[in-house]
């Protein structure tokens, strides 16, 4: 697949197909990932690969609670028993850190590149991504159930995203032209 059209043509998929994802493919997906820029060559990301229907559903019901505590404003959209955090994704992965004060922002900036590569060849692989924001609450108010879905001590999730085969096909996506503040001469 062309570059250009790959990055194009991504989608964030919320629906997927019960197909499990063959071990091969996810390996592939995790090679791109750690063939990501970092800083200072540190690559300081390391994967949990979650698969188990149970444990992606745990974390899900654990982060609606987490945004009803956190943002009581919003809360009402996660009082549903519908999975609106890993849309019943078949896998979930979790990229984590080992935590470091001194390269707290530069650890979550290594890994959204990695996730950046890894979307990409997802979709090469003719797999679904989106990236899950709201878990990432879990880190300050429920580290616990991150360590319940395999993170260890020292360690903290930085990106998570779930993966699948796209049940749909996501419509075509529309950017504005690039808006230059300045361009300095």
């Amino acid at each position: 697949m062309e570059l250009d059209y790959c990055i194009k043509d991504r989608r964030s998929v919320r629906t997927f197909k019960e197909e499990s994802v063959p071990k091969e493919k996810i390996e592939s997906i995790l090679e791109a990932g750690i063939w990501a820029a970092t800083g200072m060559n540190r690559q300081p990301w390391r994967f949990i690969v979650i698969e188990d229907k149970n444990v992606i559903k745990f974390i899900s019901d654990e982060t609606k609670k987490a945004v009803r505590e956190a943002m009581p404003a919003i809360g009402k959209r996660f009082e549903t028993n519908e999975d609106v955090i890993c849309y019943n994704a078949p896998m979930l992965i979790l990229i984590c850190t080992e935590v470091d004060k001194n390269f707290g922002n530069l650890n979550l900036r290594d890994s959204v590149l990695a996730a950046q590569n890894m979307f990409l060849k997802a979709h090469e692989l003719g797999l679904g991504t989106c990236y899950m924001g709201w878990i990432d609450l879990l880190n300050q108010n429920r580290p616990e159930i991150l360590k319940k879905a395999g993170i260890p001590d020292g360690y903290e999730m930085q990106v998570s995203l779930i993966l699948g085969y796209p049940k749909n096909k996501p419509g075509s996506g529309k950017r504005n032209k690039a808006n230059v503040l300045k361009w300095v001469k």
